[in-house]
């Protein structure tokens, strides 16, 4: 049955290619395994007074085409409402080593953005507090676990009845891709045959959540503060001198002002959470959830097997401009500024975690090219790897590697940022809508796909 699904498999890839002139050509190649994600909005004090906006264009952004979208109807945390507890700071490891020492002391005093709160009227001994940063992320820890996240990404996973708690492969087999068909699992002769397909690690173990924390700052205050400054300094230079030259100065610096006032400038820190999933957890999904003699809607009020894991976060930020006289309503400058942070965001996510970057097909060959650019973080020089679909023992599809390439240094990095001029030529002819790459001579569009390396 495997070799007949890796038959299969093949035909229904190369469905999508067609040679033309010694070039391949890729469809559009819409669906191929991707990891899933969910991405959730952290509302707090840095959303300021454009809140509403910004919490709907949140809501309403384009979600980026290189995951499948996971709906676990969850799309804000109000970070605010959580409360921390004595038990929480202990374990995280706060309040544990009480400061009595000299030596103690002056260490604590060297921690970034930490302080010391005394618990003796002397002074003698005192606890070293967490700063704002790991005190919201304590908060967002809490948060994922009494909102039970993992749960909610579980429930997505396996469609689950909340009334009867009955739970369906259909999303797996529409995600997993394992044959054009799914015939594999249609002709499974029992559950536990079915059930199998749990054990595809690589496909929903990549389900993750990313939770986004934005602060708002107007440009205005500070390109009118930096006008201001330029003024005074060409005012100082050009004293004495003819009048057309300060004229001409401040004219530039006017039209800068004008280019730079409108917007924000946005702030984001990005948290990346991962679902668990091994084979511990797999088969006792099978055991408690797809088990006649076993009551699924009271094991999942009671288990607590399903968990997410803390990744890590990154910092970013983003600042859009506009052309002198071009004019935008405070709506489309909120939805340009959620859609360029978010797009920076997970480009910064998929280079600092090699778990989360995407794969992207493979759209031309002879040069190879990819329909990513800049707002996928796309750099000169860099190295993907080429993969392609095999299947492991039991049918399960898996990446292979058969092959490299790297982002071309002499050509022009595609710019598919949210609101970016269209590129051309020196002669005005628009450039092409992806990103050339070297090497990878025996690369197939249709068949193979790449992946960011470093």
């Amino acid at each position: 049955m495997v070799k007949n699904t890796i038959s299969k498999m093949f035909l229904f890839l190369m469905l999508f290619c067609f040679k033309s002139g010694g070039q391949s050509i890729a469809q559009d190649v819409e669906k191929y395994r991707r990891s899933s994600l969910s991405l959730i909005l952290i509302n707090n004090e840095g959303l300021g007074e454009q809140k509403d906006l910004i919490i709907n264009s949140f809501n309403n952004n384009p979600f980026p085409d290189k995951y499948n979208r996971h709906n676990i109807n969850l799309s804000n945390c109000e970070i605010n409402k959580v409360k921390l507890s004595t038990s929480d700071y202990i374990d995280n490891g706060w309040y544990v080593d009480t400061l009595r020492t000299m030596k103690e002391f002056f260490s604590a005093m060297k921690k970034i953005n930490n302080s010391i709160r005394y618990i003796k009227a002397d002074s003698s001994e005192a606890l070293l507090e967490p700063n704002d940063g790991q005190i919201n992320q304590m908060k967002l820890d809490k948060f994922v676990k009494e909102n039970e996240l993992a749960k909610k990404n579980i429930a997505t996973w396996f469609n689950r009845d909340p009334y009867t708690g009955k739970m369906d492969w259909e999303l797996i087999k529409e995600r997993g891709m394992y044959s054009a068909n799914s015939e594999q699992i249609e002709q499974a002769e029992t559950v536990a045959d079915q059930t199998s397909f749990l054990l595809d690690f690589d496909l929903i173990g990549n389900t993750y959540s990313v939770f986004n924390s934005l602060s708002f700052y107007p440009n205005e205050p500070i390109a009118a503060s930096i006008r201001d400054k330029a003024k005074e300094s060409a005012i100082q230079k050009f004293a004495g001198k003819p009048e057309i030259l300060l004229t001409k100065s401040l004219a530039l610096i006017d039209s800068v002002y004008e280019r730079t006032k409108e917007g924000y400038t946005v702030k984001c820190n990005t948290y990346l959470y991962k679902l668990i999933w091994n084979d511990d957890i797999a088969n006792k999904t099978k055991l408690y959830f797809f088990n006649d003699n076993i009551d699924s809607k009271v094991a999942w009020d009671t288990t607590s097997i399903f968990q997410m894991e803390f990744l890590g976060k990154v910092s970013s930020s983003s600042l859009v401009t506009f052309k002198i006289g071009e004019q935008r309503t405070e709506s489309e400058i909120i939805d340009l500024q959620i859609k360029r942070t978010v797009d920076n965001a997970l480009a910064k996510l998929q280079k600092e975690y090699v778990q989360f970057r995407p794969v992207s097909p493979i759209y031309s060959t002879e040069p190879v090219t990819a329909k990513i650019g800049l707002k996928e973080g796309v750099e000169p020089k860099q190295k993907f790897e080429i993969l392609e679909m095999s299947f492991n023992e039991i049918g399960i599809p898996e990446w292979k590697n058969v092959g490299n390439v790297s982002v071309d240094k002499n050509a022009i990095i595609w710019d598919n940022r949210q609101g970016s001029e269209i590129q051309s030529d020196e002669e005005g002819n628009a450039l092409p809508s992806y990103t050339i790459f070297s090497g990878g001579k025996k690369a197939i569009s249709g068949l193979h796909y790449i992946r960011l390396i470093k």
